[in-house]
């Protein structure tokens, strides 16, 4: 075989190739943001009303609380999450949970936060 007839046949070789290489396009991730919590965070604003100003961000799931840093006496609570929900401990000791995409306002101090990998409450 002549070199140009093998160049030839190495390029058409390796386009066969990679004609046949299958393409494998991943699906868009579900992700949610709402009242400036990004997906997948758990968002506390600094009282009841989500327009405020977000005052801590939450995203790792755990089996212990994760504290505020700066509790507030009123406040909101997003959890952009899918598939996750978020128990709010209050400083009354009093325990919510917070769906999957959900939210809601108190007007009690909140402590600390718990994401879990249940989906429902």
């Amino acid at each position: 075989m002549k070199p140009w007839m093998r160049k030839f046949v190495g390029v058409v070789g390796a386009t066969a190739a990679a004609a046949t290489i299958p393409v494998v396009v991943a699906p868009s991730a579900y992700a949610d943001s709402a009242y400036r919590c990004n997906y997948p965070e758990v968002c506390f604003y600094t009282d009841p009303n989500v327009q405020s100003a977000i005052v801590a961000r939450f995203q790792v799931v755990t089996s212990s609380w994760q504290y505020l840093q700066y509790p507030n006496t009123g406040y909101a609570v997003v959890n952009t999450r899918n598939d996750d929900v978020a128990y709010v401990l209050q400083s009354d000791g009093k325990v919510l949970c917070v769906k999957p995409n959900g939210s809601f306002g108190s007007g009690e101090r909140v402590v600390a936060v718990r994401i879990d990998s249940r989906s429902s409450c």
